[in-house]
């Protein structure tokens, strides 16, 4: 560097350069920019190479580069002045300009920038409140003279009035971009329930804002008291890793205990660390908690050394109950998809096994033809059918509806079913079957469960079908000549222990049906919530009489369904049909 011209400056252009500063600096509200012009302002009356403008941070009272020129990366980026240490922590704490004209002489000198031989180092004071420290160092004896200490000093005032207000421009405009930040990342991670997409949402959120070489989420079991990776996330891939942390232990199990944020410059110095990722340097761990309770962590690792600043921890802390509460959603979600998923499976197999109780297949039964359908409204019905064999040539028919629907009243049909076949073993006449079953379900009794049941006994010697109803809509009787109702009445099984029942025997003949039905047939409903009724079922059933069992059958599903005209059924429906045809003999 050549050696300064000793002309020294004339008041008059001495103060038009202090006005043309001042002009320049309280017209820029960047930071940055603010200290770039500050660095080539005092170029023009102090020629240097190097040069920096140290803040104060004022919770560890030491002096951070926030602009430098001249030095070496290593040092800007690592290197903390504590206040009055060294000769620019010299000149913060004693409020005054330190002029050292020879740094070797001094013992206050900190070793920066070798090859220097003199430094300057002016304190930046606001509103009576240190704010840092302008240095300049030169590798020349005694580089500085009085008048430009003085000018430097008169501009410092301005220079850190200038620096305070950028600071606060700063302030504002990053708490501004915070609430945008946060406003941005809270619809991001609502607008799923998903738990690896949330958690991708997350990582890529944070990433717009923190720059981070490993993302990781660890959560609590509460099993075992163990923080477990949920995911461990890399730009570029997803790791999913079986490492796992005690509570209390590193300085993720001690973010986690301690329910306190903890971010480390340099994990190579804090005891605490447990070397999980061998490139990092870097962490800082934000426990996720929902009042009070720690669920989790997230942690953010780095390979450089003080990655993660004040502000960033701010930003995660103020996100962490966010975050927090959109993984418990998620992650209760998720279990109860799983349910979810098993149930079906569950009632799958239960309907299968439904299915496997109730006859697929009604064969004609000598000169009576039958044909029966069901149709449950949810995986499991409450309505049942059976076609029972006794031993003496004659048959029994069965239909039923549970009161409820779905599983319990699946249950309940099935227990109902194995009585009556137990007790078919005694060919009891309908009336007397109906009498026990309702004994039998007295014995067991269930809360609000009962069933309305027909059976009937056809024997074929005799042409004869004996009724016995408990609580089923009337069976519906066609002849050549008409078609109406059998009124057998009766008190559903299930209610009463000394229910009895009356029995109605019908001789059939060629072209004769009987119609038995649940009343989800009876009640379903059309759009404007009309019921098909009685009569308009024994109207199908009329015009359609000369049909056999399975196609009156069709006739009555594709009537109700046209009425319904689209609207869901509400109830399980069932059909048993027997048509006496011409055939002789069984």
């Amino acid at each position: 560097m050549s050696q300064q011209p000793e002309t020294p400056l004339p008041d008059s252009r001495f103060l038009s350069e202090v006005l043309a500063i001042n002009h320049e600096i309280t017209a820029i509200l960047d930071l940055d920019p603010l200290l770039h012009k500050i660095a080539e302002l005092t170029r023009r009356f102090i020629p240097y190479e190097v040069f920096a403008i140290l803040l104060v941070h004022e919770q560890n009272e030491e002096l951070y580069y926030r602009f430098a020129i001249g030095h070496p990366s290593e040092v800007v980026d690592t290197l903390r002045v504590p206040i009055g240490h060294g000769i620019i922590g010299t000149a913060a704490k004693e409020r005054r300009p330190v002029v050292v004209d020879d740094v070797s002489e001094d013992s206050r000198y900190i070793s920066v920038v070798s090859g220097t031989r003199s430094e300057l180092a002016i304190p930046l004071i606001s509103k009576d409140r240190v704010l840092g420290v302008l240095d300049i160092e030169s590798p020349e004896l005694a580089y500085f003279r009085e008048e430009q200490v003085l000018m430097l000093d008169m501009l410092a005032s301005q220079i850190a009035i200038a620096i305070d207000n950028a600071e606060l421009y700063e302030s504002e405009r990053r708490n501004r971009e915070l609430v945008s930040l946060l406003y941005d990342i809270s619809l991001e991670i609502t607008s799923t329930l998903d738990v690896d997409d949330l958690i991708n949402k997350i990582a890529d959120a944070v990433k717009s804002t923190i720059d981070y070489d490993i993302f990781s989420i660890l959560l609590v079991d509460a099993r075992t008291g163990r923080l477990k990776p949920r995911i461990v996330f890399r730009p570029g891939g997803q790791e999913y890793e079986k490492f796992d942390v005690p509570l209390g232990q590193g300085l993720i199990g001690t973010a986690a205990l301690d329910n306190v944020p903890i971010r480390v410059a340099d994990v190579s110095k804090d005891t605490r660390y447990i070397k999980t990722h061998g490139d990092t340097v870097s962490e800082m761990v934000i426990p996720l908690s929902i009042k009070g309770s720690v669920i989790g962590v997230l942690d953010l690792e780095s390979h450089r050394e003080g990655q993660f600043t004040e502000y960033d921890e701010r930003l995660l802390m103020t996100l962490a109950t966010r975050v927090a509460s959109a993984l418990v959603n998620a992650e209760l979600f998720e279990q109860v998809v799983k349910n979810e998923q098993r149930l079906d499976h569950e009632l799958e197999i239960a309907r299968e096994v439904q299915r496997q109780l109730l006859p697929d297949v009604i064969p004609s039964f000598g000169s009576l033809a039958l044909a029966t359908s069901f149709t449950p409204v949810a995986h499991l019905g409450g309505d049942l059918y059976d076609l029972i064999h006794y031993d003496d040539g004659r048959i029994a028919i069965t239909i039923g509806d549970v009161s409820g629907k779905s599983a319990p009243a699946a249950l309940y049909g099935a227990l109902s079913s194995g009585i009556i076949r137990t007790r078919a073993t005694r060919k009891y006449g309908p009336a007397e079957m109906l009498e026990l079953v309702n004994k039998s379900l007295q014995q067991r009794p269930i809360a609000t469960q009962y069933i309305a049941l027909t059976y009937a006994v056809y024997d074929p010697a005799a042409r004869q079908l004996t009724i016995a109803n408990s609580g089923l809509p009337y069976p519906i009787r066609a002849t050549k000549d008409s078609c109406g109702f059998l009124n057998l009445a009766g008190i559903p099984l299930g209610l009463f222990p000394d229910s009895t029942y009356e029995e109605q025997v019908i001789t059939l003949v060629e072209g004769d049906l009987i119609v038995f039905y649940t009343d989800g047939i009876v009640e379903r409903r059309n759009p404007e919530g009309e019921e098909f009724g009685l009569r308009q079922l024994s109207q199908v059933v009329g015009d359609h009489r000369e049909k056999d069992p399975a196609d009156l059958i069709v006739a009555i599903q594709e009537t109700v369904e046209l009425y319904a005209g689209g609207t869901p059924s509400d109830d399980d429906q069932t059909l048993f049909v027997v048509k006496m045809t011409s055939e002789e003999g069984h």
